[in-house]
């Protein structure tokens, strides 16, 4: 499964530019609030400096996140302190503003990041793990989501591609298809029904399918990652592969043979779709995962 990167920033500190603004609009002296502001540069320090895929560094970044939600109902979104944040995807792009809104948006695609870094790194291999996944996943959907609808509306800076509508579409519908790829998964791990786990393979590709469409969207095809929209082609049609193998497991087990037969042959040509893909372009059999091409041919021998 695909995880996000982080986006990186440069050191910033809120106290000076904060203490002044306090003194100049409130008429208080800022030394009042010199504790204050100096949490807030800690929690800045601390969301930001040491990432890594871990619940510690999740309750750091919702922390600030909830911080700077606060200081935008006390302080206008230009404080005069400027932030840098790197593109996730590409570390060499970057953006630089003034707007505590932008901030905002960073903090919490990091927020998305740490949710989806979270998911892979369970073992997928038990009920417990895949429900933990799906639930990393779908809270990962859920922030890229926000993102897109409400939180880098209000951004008045120009925005680095890694937080782009298409984009964060894009994020999002990845989070969801992994989130039922769990679900598929947790399906074969407690023996449903084919017909079951054949409906839910479906819909699986389907969300593929639709995330591959929307990656491949205008100059997103250049900016995701190496590998990913080779990845979501061939787990569409990998489940849709499985999907009709589940499907001729039922016919066998009601006795319509010749549905069997016409099931599998449909099943060997999505095997066949993904193999001839590889063969043309090998820069696909690189820079797919490994696990991917596994479960590709295990699919074509069964």
């Amino acid at each position: 499964m695909l995880a996000v990167n982080f986006k990186t920033t440069e050191k910033t500190v809120y106290h000076k530019a904060l203490a002044e603004y306090i003194a100049s609009s409130y008429a208080e002296p800022p030394e009042a609030y010199r504790d204050d502001l100096r949490v807030l540069d800690e929690l800045r320090e601390a969301a930001t400096a040491a990432l890594d895929a871990n619940t510690s560094v999740l309750k750091r970044n919702i922390r600030y996140y909830g911080q700077l939600a606060f200081i935008l109902s006390k302080f206008p979104a230009d404080v005069n302190t400027r932030f840098t944040w790197y593109n996730s995807f590409t570390p060499d792009s970057e953006t630089s503003s003034q707007d505590l809104y932008f901030e905002r948006a960073s903090v919490l695609f990091n927020v998305g990041a740490v949710y989806s870094q979270l998911g892979c790194r369970e073992s997928h291999g038990d009920k417990d793990s895949l429900n933990r996944a799906f639930n990393y996943f779908q809270q990962a959907a859920g922030v890229f989501g926000h993102l897109q609808q409400k939180i880098v509306g209000e951004c008045r800076t120009q925005l680095t591609t890694d937080m782009s509508t298409y984009m964060l579409a894009t994020l999002e519908n990845l989070m969801l298809c992994q989130a039922q790829e769990c679900v598929w998964h947790r399906s074969v791990l407690t023996r449903m029904k084919d017909v079951n786990i054949a409906r839910i393979a479906t819909h699986v590709a389907e969300l593929y399918e639709q995330t591959t469409q929307t990656a491949s969207q205008g100059s997103l095809a250049s900016t995701i990652p190496n590998g990913w929209i080779d990845h979501l082609k061939v787990k569409g049609l990998y489940f849709r592969a499985e999907a009709q193998l589940r499907k001729s497991m039922d016919c066998l087990a009601n006795t319509q043979y010749g549905e069997e037969v016409a099931r599998l042959q449909a099943a060997q040509e999505y095997c066949s779709q993904i193999n001839e893909l590889v063969v043309y372009d090998q820069r696909w059999s690189k820079l797919l995962r490994a696990a991917v091409l596994e479960m590709v041919k295990s699919q074509a021998e069964l």
